[in-house]
């Protein structure tokens, strides 16, 4: 008769039954949903504390590095170089965003130091670590200017290049001639027309762009392209 009557009920008393039959299946996989949203919460909110102390540590090594040093002696500023090193070196592997600003504080001390090949790996693994980051464009960027100083011309060209396809990064039309000027260097004169017309079709009356334009003169003039 009970059964009967349940057949017979209203959508809400069928629902209360249901509910009541299975109700501890509902409470163990309500109980399980929730733990999951406040264990996800607490891990961002752990993470977002890490990172904040973390960029906070390498800010402060920054501006110990930066801080008066005009009126520094080589050794002096050298010495602050180390020690700078010394600081960021634990936040280098790091993920996200705390370990690209540690390996671009890294490229740039590596470079001060004219050591273009580890300013190379350091401009590397801040592309890396922030591949999907506004500082990707500007990591492919400060590695292609590495790889022409340690004449890898070929990784340079690419690395422009990839630079350049960034819409935004706020160098595009100087990674572009830097591309094609690369090519050019390379003696690949359509690609580098190729870049240079890409750099007037976009920006027509960037600085760049008129010397992009005066690159194409030259290279028709001298018979390397149509």
């Amino acid at each position: 008769m009970a059964e009967k009557k349940f057949e017979n009920g209203t959508a809400g008393e069928k629902l209360s039954g249901y509910v009541m039959r299975h109700r501890t299946p509902i409470i163990i996989i309500t109980a399980v949903i929730v733990a999951a949203i406040i264990a996800y919460g607490v891990y961002v909110t752990v993470n977002s504390k890490i990172n904040d102390k973390g960029i906070s540590q390498i800010d402060t090594i920054e501006y110990t590095l930066t801080k008066d040093s005009s009126a520094l002696s080589d050794t002096d500023i050298e010495a602050r170089r180390a020690a700078a090193m010394t600081g960021i070196t634990p936040y280098l592997k790091k993920p996200g965003i705390v370990g690209v600003r540690a390996n671009m504080l890294a490229a740039e001390i590596a470079y001060e130091r004219k050591d273009y090949e580890n300013a190379k790996g350091y401009w590397k693994k801040a592309a890396l670590k922030g591949v999907k980051s506004y500082t990707a464009p500007l990591a492919y960027y400060n590695e292609a200017v590495c790889c022409e100083e340690t004449g890898d011309l070929a990784n340079a060209v690419k690395l422009y290049e990839k630079a350049a396809d960034s819409e935004e990064f706020m160098l595009t039309a100087h990674a572009r001639f830097s591309e094609g000027r690369v090519y050019e260097a390379l003696g690949d004169y359509k690609n580098a027309a190729d870049a240079y017309n890409k750099l007037n079709d976009a920006v027509p009356d960037d600085t760049w762009a008129h010397l992009a334009k005066t690159r194409l003169i030259a290279l028709k003039a001298d018979g390397k392209t149509e």
